[in-house]
């Protein structure tokens, strides 16, 4: 069994720390482990937040937090080439996971070029500059037009797959955190965008971040999104967005056992 989203930047860049999600993902059979970091860590990626700082002062406020103790992504590849010399019971891969806007699509390229990653995994966090998944910034479904939203959040995943920048796409299901559900079907969507996945020759996370972070009730994509990445054989990667390492590999079992019955 895979983890394919896991971070690490809430230790330091140690064998110790890192010995400690291995430890879970032994415990829990899993075969291979993507770690990741979030962009918002780095100094040469602080450009892909512009937008979304200045949407409201909340926001602002948590980006200059976030720039305050930025670190330099040669830490991470440095860090990376150290442990690639270590035998571990676990594959290892190391990337990135992107916050994508299409207007920073040239910032995210030559990010891809100056640093060589096994993967970069793109993921929506903003529409139109709004953080719609910080727990401190909770906001009420009926507040909204969710159809619409929806519209919207997979326009800009399908602008993502489309930028060619991406080896997969992280947790598609990031705007019901809150509990907000697409209200249609949206299948015809959803095969649009398993068919751009294949184009592109990316993968899609069935990712159990939300229900461990959030509680959300729904594990994974919803049943109709799933129905359509495995009807069109786009490559499905379980993962669990653990920031901790008693959470590598929580649900994926479950979530393997969702896609097999399809």
């Amino acid at each position: 069994m895979i983890d394919a989203h896991v971070h690490l930047e809430k230790g330091d860049y140690s064998v110790e720390w890192i010995e400690q999600f291995i430890d879970y993902a032994v415990k829990r059979n899993i075969d291979e482990i993507f770690f990741l970091e979030h962009t918002h860590i780095f100094n040469e990626c602080s450009s892909l937040y512009n937008e979304m700082s200045e949407y409201n002062e909340y926001q602002k406020n948590w980006f200059q937090k976030k720039l305050a103790h930025a670190r330099p992504l040669k830490d991470y590849i440095d860090f990376i080439e150290k442990i690639k010399h270590i035998d571990f019971p676990v594959r290892l891969k190391f990337g990135l996971e992107v916050c994508y806007s299409p207007e920073h699509e040239n910032d995210i390229a030559k990010i891809k070029q100056m640093y060589s990653f096994d993967f970069l995994v793109g993921s929506i966090h903003f529409i139109d500059g709004w953080a719609f998944s910080h727990l401190k910034q909770r906001w009420d479904k009926n507040d909204y037009d969710i159809d619409e939203l929806y519209e919207k959040y997979y326009a800009i995943m399908l602008s993502l797959i489309n930028s060619g920048l991406f080896s997969g796409l992280a947790h598609p299901q990031s705007l019901q955190c809150f509990g907000a559900y697409p209200q249609k079907s949206f299948r015809d969507i959803y095969l649009q965008l398993a068919q751009a996945l294949c184009a592109k020759g990316m993968y899609i996370e069935e990712n159990s971040g939300l229900t461990i972070n959030y509680g959300d009730k729904q594990l994974g994509m919803v049943p109709n999104m799933l129905e359509c990445m495995v009807k069109c054989n786009v490559p499905i990667l379980t993962a669990s967005d653990a920031h901790l390492p008693q959470n590598v590999g929580l649900y994926i079992k479950e979530m393997n056992d969702l896609i097999q019955s399809i």
